[in-house]
């Protein structure tokens, strides 16, 4: 039968993800995942590379048996397991040393689940030549060792270390890959992460480096995970962190990572590691695991970061401490502006979950044992005064209590579980002329569920409420903006939405929200909206919390950090740190709504020779289980494997635009197609999906 006696239906896919399906067109998808049309077809996710691990002091720590292998400067390799010193004198640039593990994950109890992030080496006689490493990883995926960010600390809490093998403990760091596999080197078959010592010149290490694998007292670091959700109440002893944020002065940046077991600063000079860690005092336990919040003031080189139970402040130049009121004369002595005769004053910080600075102001909301109230400083440089006047409950109708806050165009914009309010500035009290606001109510019936889903947007604040996400633009006409991704949004897992955090990725036009789904204790599933293109789609990114950060030429860099505290870097590759990146698009329902029985011929896939392999269903009838499948290749004979072109030898691989198609023969009263791609490190591309029926006749 010739091609010309088919009825051929094309379909994009590009329009985004649907899930109401009798609203829905064919150019949107009944299902997707990890793909997104920024351009109008079809196309893989960005990838994500680990960039480091924070380990907590007294949490997650467990021993496990290792074994350190050296090797020697004639190519001879020297193996020491648990119990045992290995020296590595004078071992010059080009020499390796490796730390091997047994085992990798699953090292908790009772079912918990854990990670290796790094390792607390001990040393007795330790090195202070000025030389560097390269750390390296035996992958699956390549079956060759591969580059691994490593961060060399001089203890949990400690510096970066200026040289390698310097301190008596050196702490390293380290995102778990997601390809590591075992590797034999000298009789051992470990999970081994290789150091190749590096310098610019030819300096070794010193005469007498000794490594004391001593029992107890090498430690592989690892984060305990809840797993799905149970109703846990010691949510807070197992989920210690609060917040990871960026910190941008005018000639400085900090990096703040903050839990309920230490709060750290960290600087360095454009890009997320951990060097130069400022520690301080713990920030208290919160009441709740909520994510913490930061208010910037630049001008003053500080930050303040609020849990819950504590306020903790950074200054550029004195460290981390927690904050406390102002005592002194200028501000609050006799005569001054804020004379405590006249302005009485809270004698400590507001233990604040939400805090931000507006307007020359720090605002406070979310205490515990003032859940309907929000307190405002005085103006700067008396920012630190704290009026006992300056505060207002916001109860009203509405018994929520208040769940966060945002500077939004000439107000701060406060947030209730069912309502969303304004704070307008009303004048100075006549007694005291202490500044005053009032909180006038806006939206009645939607407010927001976490703080951290709310992003500024094209002039709209965007948040998470109960039902869904909405867009607010100051009236009292909150939009609902993802009706088309209902069943997801229905899927978060009870009493986890609070812990739904965002970002804005402004270069890529995406507003990002990470929810827990279908059960799960920790985020699992991220939202994407496309707001250039008005399109929803779902990522498996289990971020839990999102930093949007920038670079030494001002280009945007966004990090996540996951439920094991690592940290990931956005938009590197065609991977997930080694693991495939796995993506599909499904159809509408083709002829769901007409009373014909047809029959399926073909499907072409017009794609992108970058592909590779790619997978193609016909499910017939809400069939997954009998799903008709077939392959098609999208590279021809006499060119290479995308990503693996060689000068010289292999042909370059230029991008091109394919037809490839699959045959059938198969009748259903509706269908639908599905594609996928399962290739390592190979992008899906998809400019369209011909699908071809015969046969047809009415029931």
């Amino acid at each position: 039968m010739g091609r010309r006696e088919y009825q051929h239906l094309v379909l994009k896919c590009n329009k985004g993800i649907n899930q109401q399906p009798d609203l829905a067109g064919p150019e949107e998808c009944a299902e997707a995942l990890n793909v997104w049309a920024p351009l109008g077809v079809i196309e893989q996710r960005p990838g994500y590379t680990g960039i480091t691990s924070m380990v907590v002091t007294g949490l997650g720590v467990t021993t496990q048996s290792q074994v350190f292998v050296g090797k020697a400067a004639g190519g001879s390799y020297s193996a020491v397991a648990e119990g045992s010193t290995l020296s590595l004198n004078s071992e010059a640039v080009g020499d390796y040393w490796y730390v091997g593990f047994d085992e990798i994950s699953d090292l908790g109890t009772n079912n918990d689940l854990s990670k290796v992030l790094g390792i607390a080496v001990q040393l007795t006689a330790t090195n202070t030549n000025a030389i560097t490493y390269k750390a390296e990883y035996y992958s699956t995926q390549d079956s060759d060792w591969k580059y691994i960010s490593v961060n060399e600390r001089t203890g949990f809490i400690g510096d970066n270390a200026t040289n390698h093998l310097s301190n008596a403990t050196s702490v390293f760091h380290f995102a778990s890959p997601n390809d590591w596999g075992t590797a034999t080197v000298s009789g051992q078959t470990k999970y081994f992460i290789r150091f190749t010592l590096v310098n610019a010149g030819a300096v070794a290490l010193d005469s007498s480096v000794t490594i004391n694998n001593v029992s107890g007292t090498t430690w592989s670091s690892t984060q305990r995970d809840h797993g799905d959700y149970a109703g846990s109440s010691s949510v807070a002893a197992k989920d210690p962190t609060r917040g990871l944020f960026v910190a941008q002065f005018p000639t400085t940046k900090r990096y703040i990572y903050f839990s309920t077991k230490n709060t750290a600063a960290i600087h360095t000079g454009e890009t997320l590691t951990l060097d130069n860690i400022q520690s301080s005092p713990a920030l208290g336990l919160p009441f709740d695991d909520r994510r913490g919040t930061i208010a910037v003031v630049p001008q003053y080189q500080e930050a303040f970061v609020a849990t819950g139970d504590k306020v903790g402040r950074l200054h550029v130049n004195t460290g981390a401490s927690e904050a406390v009121v102002e005592h002194r004369d200028f501000a609050v002595g006799e005569g001054a502006a804020y004379d405590t005769s006249l302005v009485i004053q809270l004698k400590e910080f507001p233990k604040a979950k939400y805090i931000t600075f507006f307007k020359g102001r720090l605002w406070c909301c979310g205490m515990e044992d003032l859940p309907y109230e929000i307190r405002w400083s005085a103006a700067a440089p008396f920012h630190t005064v704290w009026p006992v006047l300056s505060a207002e409950p916001l109860m009203e109708d509405d018994n929520s209590v208040i769940t966060g806050m945002s500077a939004y165009g000439e107000y701060v914009t406060v947030f209730k579980s069912d309502s969303i309010w304004n704070m307008v500035n009303t004048g100075p009290n006549s007694a005291t002329l202490v500044e005053h606001y009032s909180p006038i109510k806006v939206v009645s019936g939607v407010g927001c569920v976490s703080n951290s889903s709310v992003q500024q947007v094209r002039g709209n604040l965007l948040f998470l409420a109960e039902d869904g996400v909405y867009s607010y633009d100051g009236t009292p006409n909150a939009k609902k903006l993802s009706n088309r991704v209902h069943e997801t949004v229905e899927s978060i897992t009870p009493g986890r939405r609070d812990i739904a955090c965002s970002a804005h990725w402004k270069t890529k036009s995406l507003y990002l929200l990470s929810v827990a789904v279908d059960g799960s204790f920790y985020n699992n599933k991220t939202l994407v909206y496309d707001y250039k293109n008005d399109a929803w789609w779902e990522w498996d990114i289990p971020a839990q919390y999102w930093l949007v950060d920038e670079d030494g030429f001002d280009d945007e860099v966004l990090y996540f950090m996951d439920s094991f505290q690592s940290v990931f870097r956005m938009d590197t590759g065609n991977h997930d740190h080694g693991a495939t990146i796995q993506s599909h698009v499904v159809s509408q329902r083709l002829g769901e709504n007409t009373n014909v029985r047809r029959t399926l011929r073909q499907i072409e896939v017009l794609g992108n020779n970058k592909m590779g392999t790619i997978t193609v269903e016909a499910i017939a009838n809400d069939d997954d289980a009998g799903a008709d499948s077939g392959s098609v290749v999208m590279t021809e004979s006499s060119e290479a494997t995308y990503g693996t072109a060689v000068s010289g030898t292999d042909k370059y691989v230029a991008e091109r635009r394919r037809a490839r198609r699959v045959a059938f023969r198969k009748q259903a009263d509706w269908f639908q197609v599905k594609v996928s791609n399962s290739t390592y490190n190979t992008p899906m591309t998809i400019a369209g999906i011909d699908v071809a029926f015969s046969g047809q006749a009415r029931r």
